[in-house]
């Protein structure tokens, strides 16, 4: 079995309006030390399994040096056997990036980079308190391609304040005409304690349309279909190309529940037991502190110790099961395979299972593929999380 890595970069310039990740801005200086822990703790758990899947989120990754990258990644190679076609992926935004910088990326070995795109509208940009407007997304994508990046994701937001069906045609539009790899369309989330939720409560900012955004939703549906995109994730298209798979492999590892590493700041992770060496006898899900002083201080102390107990927390089969579940239902095609589940676990899916799926296949919101998989009736897309909360213990 295969893994993959995830490295969180936290660093930002500045925060935007809508973010509650875990980032931290004007700390840039903190970026070599941060380094320096990453490598001490991905040397804390070494060991000799194959990765096929490498990504660094954010935050902003690309305030990262590529000299520091060559020496964090000198550092990975030591302890991990990284694959010869591994997907390797850095998140970008516009605007902090150069043909140098991006050359520079390339040669360290990112083969895949993602965009932070957002909106084609210098108003929307705006109102998310982004840090770049449409002419650098233009430049960022045209070093990328100069640079030989192949592999290129742009992220989108819809259903902002405000934004009507044609204005999200607009982005959309704009976006397919940078011949993107892959898109990643997000429904915005008013987060709370976020500047977005304090304008919106305060009646400065309209609060978002729901019926809007499932229009737009819907129509973006149609629309990248008739451009050739698979669907093959609830927010997630890749070109369809017939020789090369274009799906986010790193996420995919996410949503079948394979197993990832989640090193730095905030990272979390998720190991099947017998997968490695500290989870032989149970899963275990891999958390990292949320303050980068606190990420730091416990590096040097595990490091001292050689010990990586304080970074893990074992779970049972209930929740590996449930996890698999809901996340498995996020692959619109794919699905949920019940002979992948019962080899997996050791049980039939229905033994374990059979009366939420029963509630949802007589509810219409489920059903049995071709192949057998369970997966989502496509009327139910937008109603998601609704099947998902029957297997996260959500009200």
């Amino acid at each position: 079995m295969e893994g993959g890595l995830y490295f969180h970069i936290p660093f930002c310039r500045r925060r935007c309006g809508y973010c509650d990740f875990v980032t931290f801005a004007g700390f840039e200086r903190l970026i070599p030390a941060y380094i320096q822990s990453l490598m001490k703790q991905v040397a804390l758990f070494s060991e000799d399994i194959p990765i096929h899947t490498v990504y660094f989120g954010g935050g902003t990754p690309s305030l990262v040096s590529p000299d520091l990258f060559m020496i964090l990644f000198d550092s990975v190679r030591q302890s991990f056997s990284i694959c010869d076609d591994a997907e390797i992926s850095l998140e970008a935004n516009p605007g902090t990036v150069t043909l140098e910088s991006l050359t520079a990326y390339r040669r360290a070995g990112f083969n895949r980079i993602s965009f932070g795109m957002q909106s084609a509208r210098v108003d929307e940009l705006n109102l998310l308190e982004r840090q770049h407007n449409p002419e650098d997304i233009t430049k960022a994508i045209h070093y990328a391609r100069t640079a030989g990046f192949d592999n290129i994701n742009l992220d989108l937001i819809f259903g902002l304040p405000g934004q009507t069906l044609e204005a999200w045609k607009e982005s959309l539009s704009a976006a397919l005409d940078f011949h993107p790899e892959h898109l990643s369309l997000y429904s915005l989330i008013v987060e709370e304690g976020t500047p977005l939720a304090r304008r919106i409560s305060a009646g400065i900012t309209d609060a978002p349309d729901d019926d809007v955004a499932a229009e737009q939703y819907e129509w973006t549906c149609e629309y990248l279909d008739a451009a050739g995109f698979d669907h093959y994730e609830i927010s997630n298209w890749a070109l369809k190309q017939p020789r090369r798979d274009l799906r986010c492999q790193h996420n995919l590892q996410y949503w079948r529940l394979l197993p990832y590493y989640g090193f730095g700041c905030g990272a979390v992770g998720f190991l099947p037991a017998g997968f490695t060496w500290f989870s032989s006898s149970a899963p275990v899900i891999m958390q990292n502190p949320k303050w980068i002083g606190a990420y730091t201080r416990q590096v040097e102390e595990a490091a001292k110790n050689t010990s990586v107990t304080d970074f893990l927390e074992t779970v049972d089969a209930d929740y590996e099961m449930n996890t698999f579940m809901f996340t498995g239902f996020r692959l619109l095609q794919e699905g949920i395979n019940p002979e992948r589940f019962h080899h997996r676990f050791g049980k039939e899916i229905d033994s374990v299972f059979g009366r939420p799926l029963r509630k949802l296949f007589d509810a219409h919101l489920i059903e049995t593929a071709p192949d057998g998989a369970i997966r989502l009736k496509r009327s139910a897309w937008l109603v998601a999380n609704r099947i998902f909360r029957e297997f996260t213990g959500d009200d």
